[in-house]
């Protein structure tokens, strides 16, 4: 097999896995006649079925760690608050009631998997060191995450729905989101190699301590 196939090759495991968590919670909802997270699930389906369709048909190359981190979320998501249909497990909204940390760690591993995608997709595009390139992705995840929580508020304000919180939830929710983009971006800046910005200052460099150089 030669690069360019391998290059194209994409690995679905993630997208497997999370479509079967999802379908699992979705199992459970019906089960449970859990209305509100029943809904929630088929909306998180259709994102994911969207996205796996148009990454077969534009081979999209997604970073793995970005796909596993993104199907992470949304199991941890989905499974967890559909267990609020089993009422004793966590109340009116699973595990994000029964444990409060449930939600953070959502939000960290959500923020950090879009940061991922996002430093990946400015450096094939963008020419900038990594130090900018890695504020670039933070700024575009934490921008990602404020979207959500207007989605999440709305729905609170406008649809009266249970499982967003107070004003205090959502406060909590934006800190974890920037630390979670901070988290992925600098995590890409300081484990990829460097970008054409930062090879071209290294040279740079090396021709100021070595004049020799050609």
């Amino acid at each position: 097999m030669d690069a360019s196939q391998t290059s194209t090759n994409i690995d679905w495991r993630p997208f497997v896995i999370t479509g079967i968590a999802l379908a699992a919670a979705l199992a459970l909802n019906l089960v449970t006649h859990n209305r509100l997270w029943f809904w929630y699930t088929v909306l998180g389906l259709g994102i994911l079925l969207t996205f796996a369709g148009a990454t077969n048909a534009y081979r999209l190359r997604t970073p793995p760690a970005a796909v596993w981190g993104v199907g992470l979320t949304a199991a941890l998501h989905y499974v967890g608050g559909s267990l609020s249909g089993l009422h004793q497990i966590g109340g009116p909204n699973g595990l994000y009631y029964a444990f409060p940390w449930w939600d953070n760690v959502v939000h960290v591993l959500g923020s950090a998997a879009v940061a991922i995608a996002a430093y990946a997709t400015l450096a094939a595009r963008v020419h900038a060191s990594r130090p900018w390139l890695a504020l670039l992705a933070a700024s575009l995840a934490s921008l990602v995450g404020v979207l959500v929580e207007l989605y999440e508020f709305a729905q609170f304000v406008f649809l009266k729905t249970v499982d967003q919180g107070f004003y205090t939830n959502t406060v909590l929710d934006l800190y974890y989101n920037v630390l979670g983009a901070a988290l992925g971006a600098i995590a890409c800046g300081r484990l990829t190699p460097p970008a054409p910005a930062d090879a071209a200052l290294l040279l740079d460099v090396e021709k100021t301590h070595n004049p020799r150089h050609e």
